[in-house]
């Protein structure tokens, strides 16, 4: 018999070998099965986290929508928000909020800010920045406002399945329920408005108590626009 031959017959032998070790068969198989279950609890726990994120969220825009006509927010308020959304979220990384109260503006044809305030490492909005959000905010007619709501979590995964370090944003625009428009207190010695002119308004609009280059080190900052 050529070796040809043979290694054709040895082929036919194993192709229709019945026989097996069932340690080894398990051992494989098993891998398989912890595999799948660890990525189905992985691939379950990021999309929890982002629908939590997003119903914390409308939390926060609806907190700020009912505020009664003459009572302003202010830094510390939005603050405190930013805390009630990593308690409500049960966040262990690091979440921002930016807060901002928007106007519609004939005369120039483009949105306005009316006073913006970022937590954390984000910067409020000003006139320029706010264009980069203009499909994202619904028509207004002259003079009408809402409160446009952001919030920014740091989602890091526990097991490396696919899914990558992210950062979860949502976008809210809501308009102010019991009043025209939210009034922000810069405690400068103002009078609370809704509007503050950008001439004569030193922060132009944009009310941070942080920089970029103040954020944690260990983490990448999300883009501001």
């Amino acid at each position: 018999m050529s070796i040809l031959s043979r290694f054709r017959l040895a082929g036919r032998r194993f192709a229709d070998e019945t026989r097996g070790s069932m340690p080894i068969e398990g051992v494989i198989a098993s891998i398989f099965v912890l595999w799948w279950y660890v990525a189905s609890f992985q691939i379950f726990n990021a999309f929890q986290q982002k629908n939590t994120n997003l119903k914390g969220a409308y939390t926060i825009a609806d907190i700020i929508s009912r505020q009664p006509e003459g009572t302003p927010v202010d830094a510390a308020y939005i603050e405190g928000l930013n805390t009630v959304f990593q308690y409500i979220t049960r966040a262990t990384q690091p979440t921002w909020l930016r807060v901002s109260s928007v106007i519609w503006n004939d005369a120039d044809a483009e949105n306005k800010v009316a006073w913006s305030y970022g937590t954390g490492a984000m910067l409020g909005y000003d006139d320029t920045t706010l264009q980069t959000k203009a499909n994202r905010i619904p028509t207004m007619p002259e003079g009408d406002s809402i409160i446009l709501v952001e919030t920014f979590m740091d989602y890091q995964p526990m097991f490396n399945v696919g899914i990558n370090a992210q950062w979860y944003r949502t976008f809210i625009a809501t308009r102010p329920r019991f009043a025209s428009c939210v009034a922000y207190d810069k405690h400068d010695g103002s009078t609370p408005a809704c509007i503050y002119d950008a001439s004569i308004d030193s922060s132009n609009n944009s009310h941070s108590d942080q920089t970029n280059a103040d954020a944690p080190s260990d983490i990448d900052i999300p883009p501001i626009n």
